[in-house]
């Protein structure tokens, strides 16, 4: 029983494990930094260059991003980015 308490104790005395960020409307990391590339005016084209993916994935994800935030257009996500202090 004594090792137990000890135990427990030493766990009581541990660090917090960090929890990983987390976004509105659910969003990943990566749709986030996606969305920060859009948001900063960077073509499709541009973000894939950035992210070394295809211009398809990119319009995938976006496709996705759109469907989560609610929006149907880049200029709308570029706004729900600032309100959302994602920029």
């Amino acid at each position: 029983m004594e090792i137990t308490q000890q135990a427990h104790a030493e766990l009581s005395s541990a660090p917090p494990t960090p929890k990983a960020s987390t976004y509105p409307k659910g969003l990943t990391a990566r749709e986030v930094e996606m969305l920060r590339l859009v948001a900063q005016g960077l073509t499709d084209a541009q973000v894939a260059k950035q992210l070394v993916i295809s211009r398809r994935t990119v319009n995938w994800y976006l496709t996705v991003i759109y469907s989560k935030i609610g929006v149907s257009s880049r200029s709308a996500a570029t706004r729900y980015a600032i309100e959302h202090h994602l920029v």
